[in-house]
């Protein structure tokens, strides 16, 4: 739990806050008791020592101000001191909010073991969203969190990757990925990176220790080591996210697609402030073994910078456009040809007009093709299917990836290709 980035935290304040009483107002001597403690919260956790004392400082000026008079319930004035030790400095992984459950769990110095509520992340698939094999044999990993690596967590990943171990190339989507647990991070690059891989450190202030990350050996680590592979980012793509992407990127392993990250790199750990409030603090900074810097304030540049909701196509084109360029082998020329052709046209589709529809109309032998609200249908055996454009003269089935259906000039036969190579000609019967 201790090295549990944002999300972790935040799932688990989010579970308590749900359960919990009605919250009670505040005096003006609680807010003073809070304020006392969060200056030295900050003091003793927070990263940066200097930052800290500024913080502190800056919350208890406003407090004998009078600027948190007006303020009577726990969340607003939780709210009012995030936005103040964020003037100081924008550290995004820093806030402070109320919940008397879980700080009494904190307090509670008998306790050994996490709250029965903390989230195992089973119930999520340990955020594994989507995998799924893309044209051209591409994997894809849709990822929107960093669970900590428990024996379960991490045979899910091992299934995951056990399961696209043959693809040529793998897309890594981190886009909705708010971040967790930096172990996870380490088992995920262990995936793609060589063994004893120094991926990253992470230093902390408060007892001057560093700890040092390495990837793992793993089973199906070689199965993925030598294969293109494309992270997919974006401004919500933070902390443990950033740290995965960042990893990769800097060993050259990667290439980054999207938007530049959200740019925080401080880990947290809860710390309770007294009477039921808590800071997320950061106590540590990373620190990569090839920059000997991180990401803080500034995200992670992709390498190819692109709108994030385009991310995933402009990943597919550079690879398939990248294959093509050294590609020798003619079925995988067609293979790849294919694929991107496919892609082309979803990204962006033919428009054809009425009148060039209308004249590819007609019988070819016990197929018809029939024109209605714009698009172009194909009925064979009682079986309707509609046509989908790929260029003017070129379609694909709505339903089916491996045929194209190609009408020769005046539409008198329809050539059908397919993905294997195999083609056979139907010719106009009308």
């Amino acid at each position: 739990m201790k090295k549990s980035l944002l999300l972790c935290v935040c799932l688990l304040a989010a579970q308590r806050i749900i359960a919990q009483t009605p919250s009670p107002l505040l005096s003006a001597a609680t807010k003073t008791a809070v304020v006392t403690r969060l200056q030295k919260a900050l003091t003793d956790h927070y990263v940066f020592l200097d930052t800290a004392r500024n913080m502190g400082n800056y919350v208890s000026q406003r407090l004998q101000s009078g600027a948190y008079n007006t303020l009577t319930t726990p969340d607003e004035f939780s709210q009012a001191l995030t936005a103040d030790l964020r003037h100081i400095y924008r550290d995004m992984h820093l806030n402070i909010y109320f919940d008397s459950l879980f700080a009494a769990s904190l307090e509670d110095t008998t306790r050994h073991t996490p709250p029965s509520d903390t989230p195992d992340g089973g119930d999520q698939n340990y955020g594994f969203r989507k995998i799924e094999l893309l044209h051209g044999n591409v994997g894809y990993i849709l990822l929107d969190g960093f669970h900590e690596p428990t024996p379960a967590a991490k045979g899910t990943v091992q299934a995951v990757f056990n399961t696209l171990r043959h693809c040529n190339a793998l897309v890594l989507d981190l886009r909705f990925n708010g971040g967790g647990s930096p172990d996870m991070v380490q088992y995920i690059c262990s995936f793609l990176l060589p063994p004893n891989t120094h991926i990253n450190d992470l230093y902390q202030r408060r007892n001057n220790t560093t700890e040092r990350f390495y990837t793992l050996p793993v089973d199906s680590s070689h199965y993925f080591e030598n294969i293109p592979v494309y992270v997919l980012t974006s401004h919500r793509t933070f902390s443990a996210a950033e740290e995965c992407s960042y990893n990769l990127q800097t060993q050259h392993r990667v290439t980054l697609v999207g938007d530049t990250t959200g740019g925080g790199a401080h880990p947290v750990a809860p710390v309770t402030i007294g009477h039921g409030f808590i800071g997320n603090i950061p106590y540590a900074r990373a620190i990569n073994p090839v920059t000997l810097k991180n990401w803080e304030g500034t995200g992670v540049a992709p390498d190819i910078n692109v709108a994030a909701s385009t991310a995933l196509d402009a990943a597919l084109l550079h690879y398939y456009n990248t294959q093509l360029r050294t590609a020798k082998d003619a079925a995988r020329i067609r293979k790849l040809q294919w694929a991107k052709d496919l892609t082309v046209a979803r990204i962006y589709p033919p428009q054809l007009d009425s009148a060039t529809l209308k004249a590819y109309t007609g019988h070819f032998d016990e197929r018809e093709v029939t024109y209605a609200n714009g698009q172009l249908y194909i009925l064979r055996n009682g079986q309707q299917q509609q046509l989908l454009p790929l260029s003017a003269t070129t379609f694909k089935l709505a339903d089916y990836d491996y045929v194209k259906l190609t009408f020769s000039k005046q539409a008198q036969e329809i050539i059908y290709e397919y993905d294997d190579g195999f083609t056979t000609v139907v010719k106009r019967k009308d």
